[in-house]
């Protein structure tokens, strides 16, 4: 992600170093480009006290995050982050804090930049250009170490982010031209879960959306799709949403909230979703004779709810009780 926006302070560009930094004293996960990660703060200020600018954006925030089940150590991560740094054109000159953070599901790198290029003294500006560029260095030193991830745009309070997230490869242009049937299982899921109280509940929600379920002893779920691909919950992302204690957490979170009032409307809400994807199928499939992308209603609804038909949703979901932040 790139933080991009919002009111800094030193205070807060500190937070950012130490955060980038928490796992420095596990076998060395942080370190300093064009400058020393133990000080980094106190050079970050002279670089901008020595050109004057002590205002205004100080730091940057990315984040670049690596597969669960991607065969890497945390010191091959922080090689990759390293080099991307270092190999992209736009950084030369600016101090980058670099850690390596293996407290989660999956390996990721955060880095902190100084807003105050060291060489020249020219603020930190980027191009979609730029970004692209970012992006395609990030992949192709992936594709180095045979890591697959895909790019998921995603917009968070107070900054905008490009997170680089994880799939298998070719998902991601699949998504943005909307025929990914992993995407469509991903909205499915989510619309469903939003609607359950419980395990059988969710099940008979995805059922309606045109979905099996097969949740047992085993280890995962398992999904299959109306044309009948199966897939496992822990190739949704992020991970641990998905997981079978997280989803029972929700579903009595749900249960919690729910009066009678809301269990009806919840109800009249799943089914209304169930009209629309069939009328979204029929009127796709009437307007392309190969009616691929009537595989793919939830997408086209998605699509549809963009602008500000999305903040009317949005303001809907914020009175009906449920935690939508989660899911």
């Amino acid at each position: 992600m790139i933080n991009s926006s919002g009111q800094q302070t030193k205070g807060g560009m500190k937070n950012c170093i130490d955060y980038v930094k928490k796992m420095e004293n596990k076998a060395g996960l942080a370190l300093g480009i064009n400058c020393d990660s133990d000080s980094a703060y106190d050079e970050f200020e002279l670089i901008k006290k020595m050109y004057h600018k002590e205002t205004g954006r100080l730091y940057f925030h990315m984040e670049q995050s690596f597969p669960p089940d991607a065969n890497i150590t945390p010191e091959q991560a922080q090689e990759i982050g390293q080099r991307l740094i270092s190999e992209s054109p736009i950084f030369n000159g600016f101090q980058v804090v670099l850690g390596t953070h293996t407290d989660c599901a999956h390996l990721h790198n955060h880095f902190c930049i100084n807003s105050v290029n060291a060489e020249s003294g020219a603020k930190w500006q980027m191009s979609a250009s730029d970004l692209k560029n970012i992006k395609e260095k990030s992949l192709n030193l992936c594709k180095e170490k045979d890591i697959e991830i895909w790019w998921d745009k995603k917009a968070k309070p107070d900054f905008e982010s490009d997170k680089l997230q994880t799939a298998k490869q070719g998902e991601w242009e699949n998504q943005k031209n909307g025929t990914s049937w992993k995407y469509e299982l991903f909205l499915a899921t989510k619309e469903a879960v939003k609607h359950s109280h419980c395990q059988n509940e969710f099940i008979s929600n995805m059922n309606k959306l045109g979905y099996k379920v097969q949740w047992d002893h085993h280890k995962y779920i398992v999904f299959t799709t109306p044309g009948g691909k199966k897939c496992r919950n822990n190739k949704l992302y992020p991970v641990d949403k998905w997981t079978k204690e997280n989803l029972l957490k929700q579903f009595e979170k749900n249960a919690n909230n729910r009066s009678e009032r809301t269990q009806i409307q919840h109800l009249k809400e799943i089914e209304n979703t169930v009209k629309t994807i069939k009328n979204i199928m029929s009127a796709v499939k009437l307007h392309n004779k190969n009616g691929n992308n009537g595989d793919f209603p939830l997408t086209n609804l998605k699509k549809g709810l963009e602008g500000q038909a999305l903040k009317e949703k949005m303001k809907q979901k914020e009175s009906s009780g449920y935690d939508w932040e989660l899911y």
